[in-house]
């Protein structure tokens, strides 16, 4: 999934600073809480001197050495970073300072502490399971509303990847996931927005795993053994092996999700010979495909009322992106896939949160990151979380 646009090496061979947005603390008994998406902030070391793993401009020129990569055991040695932590949202990058500007969050966190009543950030490490940052979110909300002695109305506003976190926190809370929905996280909500969220996955991850995802020249920091080590990464598949075609275009029954199509294969970090014979990877590939099974079926579909709070989902669409890919003499290939709208990295199709949530829905032009941005996106999410 793309969060940076293209960005020319020539333009980054120059300074490049990114900014930071101060917050107050939220006062008052309503509070709208922000929930960013994957790769959505930045990530520090969490000992000794503080440097930032993800993201700086010396990453971004470089062809890179060290990886974002999660130990596991049985890991193969290679250059890291040691424990990092989330250190606040990603804002905007400035690059050639009056020439070229990145903004990812920036601008939203201006427009939330501006217009939204008692915006506060949720940040958390977007590597890990979505069901542990749910728990955290879940312990937020709870803290807000003893701080406030059960008095309080709480709005979730969720980006990406955040909105998978969100939703698991209001359908569970911080218990078991195991059962039935209980809607334990949702009892102080009002109101909840999810802007791109792939609440039916992403097929476009898939390739990553195999490829990598470059950042700038960087190839180090989330190579394919950087995110066969994310648990997040995983969860963003579909939650169907749904998305492969053959050769004309017509769906064909393909098994992405069982551990010997990946080993023997040689997808993700398997196109290695070496790695397909160290147990230790088979055995972290089988936890981390468990995790993706067991998320998607606490997101799924489910029976009976619809929870109390109202939702708005913000849709991207005119930005094609991967749909399906095909299956050629038995094996899917990343070489012609085929496309469908979207916001570039969320489809369209695949961006509605499951029943029996009730969604009023908003279109928009913009893609995946400049939704956050865009005034009237920002205009129809002020009217939904402060209508009555």
């Amino acid at each position: 999934m793309r969060l940076f646009p293209p960005v020319a090496v020539s333009l980054l061979l120059s300074a490049c600073t990114a900014s930071r947005v101060a917050l107050p603390p939220p006062t008052g008994e309503e509070v709208t809480v922000f929930i960013h998406g994957y790769r959505g902030s930045f990530l520090t070391t969490a000992e000794g001197e503080r440097e930032r793993a993800w993201v700086s401009v010396g990453d971004l020129l470089t062809r890179g050495e060290r990886s974002l990569a999660l130990p596991f055991p049985g890991q193969r040695e290679s250059p890291g970073f040691g424990p990092l932590e989330a250190d606040g949202p990603m804002t905007r990058f400035t690059v050639l300072p009056w020439v070229a500007r990145y903004d990812i969050y920036k601008s939203f966190l201006e427009f939330g502490r501006e217009r939204l009543p008692g915006f506060v950030v949720f940040d958390y490490d977007w590597r890990q399971d979505n069901r542990v940052t749910a728990k955290r979110l879940c312990a937020l909300l709870d803290s807000l509303a003893e701080a406030r002695g059960g008095r309080v109305k709480v709005n979730l506003v969720a980006h990406s990847m955040g909105g998978l976190v969100t939703l698991h926190c209001l359908r569970y809370g911080t218990g078991d996931d195991t059962g039935e929905p209980t809607w334990a996280g949702a009892r102080h909500v009002k109101r909840v927005v999810f802007l791109g969220t792939p609440f039916r996955g992403a097929p476009g991850m898939f390739d990553d795993f195999t490829l990598g995802t470059p950042v700038g020249r960087n190839r180090a920091l989330l190579s394919p053994e950087a995110l066969f080590t994310f648990a997040s990464a995983f969860q963003l598949l579909p939650a169907e092996s749904d998305f492969f075609v053959d050769a004309s275009g017509q769906p064909v029954s393909f098994d992405a999700y069982r551990p010997d199509a990946w080993v023997e294969g040689g997808w993700g970090v398997f196109q290695d010979p070496a790695v397909r014979k160290l147990p230790a990877y088979r055995q972290w590939l089988e936890r981390m495909l468990a995790a993706r099974s067991e998320l998607a079926r606490a997101l799924s579909e489910i029976d009976g009322p619809p929870p109390p709070f109202r939702t708005l989902a913000v849709v991207g669409v005119g930005h094609p992106l991967i749909k399906s890919f095909r299956i050629i003499d038995g094996k899917p290939t990343f070489e012609d896939p085929v496309l469908a709208d979207g916001d570039g990295s969320v489809l369209t199709a695949r961006a509605l949160p499951p029943p029996p949530i009730h969604v009023d829905r908003l279109e928009t032009q913009a893609d995946h990151v400049g939704m956050m941005g865009d005034e009237e996106v920002q205009e129809a999410v002020a009217r939904f979380v402060t209508g009555d």
